[in-house]
């Protein structure tokens, strides 16, 4: 699980650096005025989320997990996670006056270690493991 984590972080930065260029080009957009980092933020984490799972299914996880179901799985962890980050950036940005850019950071940080532990035992269930399968046979 360790070179796993390894290779969701370094594959995280390159999500990470998409989900960045994205927001940065909805807020400059101003989807909603009187929520300009909100929706920025909400709109760039759905399309990520779905860009992300991509990413990881094709070179994180070696997994024979349908992609469907696995995408399913995925959006339903990303959208709980939405849910709260959403929140998050809402206070931080229009109660505590937190720049967007450092709203949009700690979000990132904060849940890059959760969404690891739920993406890969939720999405990507080990007991679809090609590698686990191989070392059993």
């Amino acid at each position: 699980m360790t070179a796993e984590f390894f290779k969701f972080s370094a594959l995280g930065l390159f999500n990470s650096a998409f989900a960045w260029i994205l927001y940065e080009v909805l807020y400059r957009i101003d989807l909603w005025p009187e929520h300009r980092a909100v929706a920025a933020w909400s709109v760039s984490c759905t399309i990520g989320m779905i860009q992300a799972h991509y990413v990881h299914y094709k070179f994180t996880f070696d997994s024979d997990f349908p992609y469907g179901q696995s995408l399913y799985r995925a959006v339903v962890v990303y959208a709980s996670q939405l849910l709260v980050t959403t929140c998050l950036t809402y206070v931080m940005v229009e109660h505590y006056f937190i720049d967007h850019r450092i709203s949009w950071l700690v979000n990132t940080c904060i849940f890059g270690f959760f969404n690891f532990l739920l993406i890969r035992w939720i999405a990507f269930p080990p007991e679809y493991d090609t590698k686990r399968t191989d070392q059993n046979t």
